[in-house]
C-alpha cells in the first residue's frame, strides 16, 4: 500500500511540475509586479493630492494636517508636509519601476509605521507594511529595472 501511495504521489508531482515552473517563471514575477504597482499607487495618489495643493497655493492645508491632525514627532509641520510630499512622489516611482526597489520599499515601510503611529490604525496599513516588507526582503522581482541592471552588471 505504501509503495502504491508513493508511486501515485510521484506521478502527481511529475504532472504538476510544469505548473510549478510556470508559477515560478511567470506567476511570481507578475505577483511581484502587481504588489509593487498596488502599493506605489497608494502612495503616489496621496503625494499627488499634496502636490496639487502645493501647485494651487493651498499647501497650508497640508501643513495644518501635520500640525493638528497627525503631527510627526520630531518634525515641524512644514518639514513633515514637504518631506512627506516628496517621499510620496519619489518612493512610488522607485517601487513601481523596481529601480532601487528595496530602498523605496524601506521608505514606504517607515512611512507606513509613522502613519500607523500618528494617524491611527487602519487594516490597510497592515497590507502596506506586508507588501513593502516583502519587496524589501525579496527585492523587486524579475520584472524590474533592478533585475535588468543586476543582470547587465553581473555579465561583465
Amino acid at each position: 500500500m505504501l509503495a502504491l501511495t508513493q508511486g501515485l504521489a510521484i506521478k502527481i508531482d511529475t504532472m504538476i511540475e510544469p505548473l510549478r515552473k510556470l508559477a515560478s517563471c511567470v506567476g511570481a514575477p507578475l505577483y511581484d509586479l502587481a504588489a509593487r504597482l498596488y502599493i506605489a499607487e497608494m502612495f503616489w495618489s496621496s503625494g499627488m493630492t499634496r502636490f496639487t495643493d502645493w501647485k494651487n497655493g493651498n499647501f497650508d492645508n497640508q501643513i495644518f494636517l501635520f500640525d493638528l491632525e497627525h503631527p510627526v514627532p520630531g518634525l515641524s509641520p512644514e518639514v513633515a508636509a514637504y518631506a512627506t510630499t516628496v517621499a510620496e512622489l519619489v518612493l512610488p516611482i522607485l517601487v513601481a519601476f523596481g529601480l532601487f526597489g528595496r530602498m523605496g520599499a524601506a521608505g514606504m515601510l517607515i512611512m507606513t509605521a509613522v502613519i500607523e503611529l500618528t494617524y491611527g490604525h487602519y487594516d490597510v496599513h497592515i497590507l502596506w507594511a506586508f507588501l513593502a516588507g516583502t519587496i524589501f526582503i525579496k527585492g523587486a522581482g524579475k520584472f524590474s529595472l533592478d533585475y535588468l541592471l543586476l543582470k547587465y552588471l553581473r555579465k561583465e
